[in-house]
């Protein structure tokens, strides 16, 4: 199992959306590494409740961010390096989220997804960059993908889905494209989280945790376990979906191109029950 050198005490790790769920355990678990932490947010209330919550953990940096707005992504970055002047930022998560309903037939909530979850991978992986290089020590960025990327369900709406593939597609070609850059020491990863109770599933209403799911402090030990062992696409099961299972309706999913099938047939009344005996004989 590999180490992981990224993690390095002394130096920087910074978070987009990581005043809560998952970027905010992992804020957590770089501090207790002894790494300093800078999160970016867009939520005031959230960013104070994480000023509380890792204050005694160690050496932080809290400020507001709006990864759409390539300004806001800059003054960030600026503001993070004036706090930490010279830190080695060797860890980068592109986080930032946002859902809501969408139909593929109307713009409604569409520019809000995209921009937040697509554009702000980007924004904010672009604009970090040759920070994580300059100093050429080993670095690593882990953008915040979705299995509705992979799987697309047509009930969660089309712009998330969008979205999170966009972000498995962005990170696979940033990934190659720095492991062709002989000069280059910085790795890349894809998490796809589970069902994880987050702000997204219902925890910033006050809901308790359903059974089902992770909590984000299992999401990012799962995480540094998959990184340890060299995996690229962090697939995280949860209380509900075994690993399995995400693996058949992926499956499924490809072969709706390699079989000419209708369109995300896994929903389709034709197609049900040979769905189901698919998914069975891969888990049974």
């Amino acid at each position: 199992m590999a180490s992981l050198p990224a993690i390095k005490a002394g130096n920087l790790a910074v978070i987009s959306g990581g005043a809560s769920g998952i970027g905010l355990a992992a804020a957590a678990f770089y501090l207790s590494k002894g790494m300093k932490v800078a999160i970016g947010d867009q939520s005031e209330s959230s960013l104070q409740s994480a000023t509380k919550t890792l204050s005694s953990k160690g050496d932080t940096y809290l400020g507001l961010l709006d990864v759409t707005d390539q300004t806001s992504v800059n003054l960030f970055r600026r503001s993070v390096f004036e706090k930490f002047p010279d830190a080695k930022l060797t860890m980068l998560m592109a986080n930032a989220g946002v859902g809501g309903p969408t139909k593929a037939s109307t713009s409604d909530g569409w520019d809000r997804i995209l921009s937040t979850n697509f554009h702000g991978v980007v924004n904010v992986c672009q604009a970090f960059l040759p920070d994580l290089k300059k100093h050429g020590e080993d670095a690593l960025i882990i953008n915040t993908g979705s299995k509705q990327g992979i799987t697309t369900p047509p009930g969660t709406g089309p712009a998330y889905n969008i979205s999170k593939a966009a972000v498995k597609v962005y990170t696979e070609c940033l990934a190659h494209e720095l492991r062709e850059d002989k000069a280059s020491k910085v790795d890349v990863k894809l998490l796809i989280p589970g069902w994880v109770h987050t702000g997204l599933t219902g925890a910033k209403d006050g809901k308790p945790k359903p059974d089902g799911a992770w909590t984000p402090e299992q999401t990012v030990e799962f995480m540094v376990e998959r990184i340890k062992a060299g995996s690229f696409y962090i697939l995280c099961p949860d209380n509900e979906t075994k690993r399995e299972i995400d693996l058949a309706r992926m499956e499924w999913n490809v072969n709706d191109v390699i079989q000419d099938r209708p369109a995300l047939s896994r929903w389709h009344d034709d197609y049900s029950s040979e769905f189901n005996e698919f998914v069975k004989s891969k888990t049974s």
